[in-house]
């Protein structure tokens, strides 16, 4: 039985940055090696293989159905080499560094801003920076090199930046234990038909979805209340006055016997992420705080599950 030689993590990486750029061109501007041995090692990998992992395509390659999964089952290699390199680099970064992080408000107070808290007492001599700011901000300043790491609920398809999902989660119907929905284990659109409803601002994408949903099924509810932050909004059904639709992450933590939750039907989605500059991978700093934010979203969804 004849053994398949594997790729070598070199050439892993440049498969992986094949895939990130769509070009050869490109991968080897980023690995800093020439076209042509981009183009050989991804030739080599192929026949080792036995796959064929691009469609050449006038002067794109697009990564086949094959080229994905496999792209996918390295994630966690990559992800343990990052932390390996991370680990290494920590003895000479501890003595100083800065990190420059950016949030909107509503994901600040209650899981950047704590993370940052936990990073800081683990790093004493790092200078930590956070700007509250818009996604769309964000946007603007890590393409300018003015942060190096941003916090958003927008997936950006812009050539100056890369993103990383953080977690995602689907929306719930958030209301006090007595409600009489509470006795439903899912609540639909057509349930909120003329109930008291606190929504979030107009011009916020995830009231414009929920907006939409609601539209679809022909539902009109009774919107007592508006505004721009999850937190509010359950405070606002904590008070009595209506119920919501929203994301439940970070914020129903803190509302534990004060408010329940149940899913929400149809679904609708939400991901964060964490943003950084496409010119240059993250420093250690970069990757470190990155491992807290998931480590803290991994903690809220097991303790969400139990």
């Amino acid at each position: 039985m004849m053994t398949t030689e594997l790729p070598s993590i070199r050439e892993l990486e440049v498969f992986r940055a094949t895939i990130f750029t769509g070009s050869a061109t490109a991968a080897a501007e980023r690995l800093g090696v020439s076209q042509p041995s981009v183009s050989r090692t991804l030739a080599q990998i192929e026949e080792r293989l036995n796959l064929i992992l691009f469609i050449r395509q006038g002067g794109r390659l697009s990564p086949t159905a094959e080229a994905l999964a496999l792209n996918e089952e390295l994630d966690p290699i990559f992800d343990g080499l990052d932390r390996v390199r991370s680990f290494a680099d920590t003895a000479e970064a501890m003595r100083g560094g800065r990190i420059r992080v950016l949030a909107p408000p509503s994901f600040c107070n209650h899981f950047v801003t704590p993370m940052m808290i936990e990073f800081k007492r683990a790093h004493p001599s790092v200078l930590i920076e956070l700007r509250v700011v818009s996604s769309r901000e964000a946007l603007g300043a890590i393409n300018d090199g003015e942060g190096d790491i941003a916090i958003t609920t927008n997936r950006v398809a812009h050539p100056g930046v890369r993103m990383e999902q953080i977690i995602a989660t689907q929306s719930v119907c958030v209301m006090p234990p007595d409600h009489p929905l509470a006795k439903k284990s899912v609540v639909r659109a057509e349930d909120l038909e003329g109930e008291a409803f606190i929504a979030l601002s107009s011009n916020l994408k995830a009231r414009m979805g929920v907006d939409r949903i609601f539209d679809r099924a022909g539902v009109t509810r009774d919107i007592v209340a508006e505004t721009t932050t999850n937190f509010c909004a359950c405070e606002f059904v904590a008070s009595g006055i209506g119920i919501t639709v929203i994301n439940p992450f970070p914020v129903m933590r803190n509302f534990e016997g004060q408010l329940i939750t149940r899913p929400f039907v149809p679904k609708f989605e939400h991901s964060v992420f964490a943003m950084f500059s496409a010119e240059a991978a993250p420093n250690w700093l970069g990757r470190a705080f990155l491992a807290y934010l998931k480590r803290s979203a991994s903690a809220w969804e097991a303790g969400r599950a139990a």
